[in-house]
């Protein structure tokens, strides 16, 4: 993806943890947890590279559970009747009114009104996947949005978990992986099931749809803000910018950011 389409669409004004250390790099990831590419990558290459030695030490992550999803609105239309395949994509989602949505929503001085409402959302796997996407908002208004350490496995064990498009199983997979040796959230499950099931878990659905800027598809990782987009590449790539932008010293470089080149190569969308 060309520079041009970073600076078109003002990505680097999504705002992001603020870093413990200018030193560190920020780290943009866009899923949706329907999405197969999203699973595959998240609980695979993308785990690989967090879960490296030394490297979720030189990064802050924020991961935004939207996706490609957008709002039913009067200018750029869409309907939020689902006709699912049988693999579950959603037939009436719509890529051009997903970008119509994004750039007069987000980044922009000059919204609509009913960007975020009260028009439905359009989901691209059906409504599992907007009701995974929830969960995963509130693990992450649990624990604190800035606090992305304890919420990555949680994040990784319920794309790995998600199963068939048809299943009805989001509380009882998240309820799973909160329980999971040594999670974070092993003693948080009635504050993050009640997130889910009343407004706080519509509110931190609404938390990723707000930084959910125009992209061009999922998974979609942006490095550092105004670095280039990374999608359709190698897992080894986002290694690779992330290394290369860490402004620590030699001494403090993960040995990832040497060891994560050698890596087998797979494709993550």
């Amino acid at each position: 993806i060309s520079d041009v389409f970073v600076r078109e669409h003002n990505i680097k004004s999504v705002e992001v943890a603020t870093p413990e250390s200018t030193e560190k790099v920020n780290l943009i990831i866009l899923t949706e947890s329907g999405c197969p590419d999203c699973q595959e990558s998240v609980a695979g290459p993308l785990n690989d590279m967090i879960t490296s030695p030394g490297f979720a030490d030189i990064v802050n992550v924020r991961q935004f559970s939207f996706g490609n999803h957008y709002f039913v609105t009067k200018k750029c239309g869409g309907t939020g009747a689902i006709n699912q395949t049988a693999s579950g994509y959603n037939l009436n989602y719509n890529a051009d009114t997903r970008h119509c949505w994004a750039n007069s929503c987000i980044n922009t001085a000059d919204p609509m009104d009913d960007c975020f409402g009260p028009g439905p959302i359009v989901t691209q796997h059906g409504p599992k996947e907007m009701e995974y996407n929830k969960m995963q908002a509130c693990a992450q208004k649990v624990a604190g949005y800035d606090n992305w350490q304890p919420f990555w496995p949680f994040l990784v064990c319920t794309e790995a978990k998600y199963g068939s498009p048809f299943d009805s199983n989001t509380a009882e997979t998240a309820t799973k992986c909160a329980e999971e040796e040594g999670s974070y959230y092993q003693d948080k499950v009635s504050e993050l099931l009640e997130c889910y099931e009343g407004s706080d878990g519509e509110e931190a659905l609404l938390q990723m749809a707000k930084n959910t800027f125009d992209h061009p598809g999922t998974p979609t990782i942006l490095v550092n803000g105004d670095a280039p987009v990374l999608s359709g590449f190698w897992a080894d790539a986002v290694a690779a910018e992330v290394c290369s932008q860490y402004g620590g010293s030699e001494s403090s470089s993960p040995p990832a950011c040497a060891g994560l080149l050698e890596k087998q190569r797979k494709f993550i969308y």
